[in-house]
């Protein structure tokens, strides 16, 4: 079985709920499949089903990448080295693009 991929909240709340729950996997899963319902700091992982919280808790899960880690990932995939070059160009209008939309990703325009 393999790891699930969850998002930065949902993998902050879980740590959470381990924390409250003492490191508790099985409690943590119990409370998930019979109330269902967290808030506060684990309220995202009322986005998550059981099986997915199972494997997260007992196989592992890894982050998935936010928006503006994708975005950097292409950024930092243009090659640049060649001045006016089309991803030199794509390069600018990506940080032109974020500074319009007053958006600070640190590594490309901040």
């Amino acid at each position: 079985m393999e790891k699930v991929m969850i998002s930065k909240e949902e993998a902050a709340a879980l740590e959470s709920a381990l924390e409250v729950n003492g490191g508790d996997r099985a409690n943590v899963s119990q409370y998930h499949g019979v109330n269902g319902l967290w808030t506060d700091k684990r309220e995202a992982l009322n986005n998550i089903d059981l099986e997915t919280l199972n494997v997260a808790l007992y196989v592992g899960y890894e982050i998935e990448p936010g928006p503006e880690d994708k975005i950097l990932e292409y950024y930092h995939s243009l090659d640049t080295s060649r001045e006016f070059s089309s991803e030199w160009q794509m390069s600018l209008a990506v940080t032109k693009t974020l500074n319009l939309l007053n958006i600070k990703i640190k590594g490309i325009n901040c």
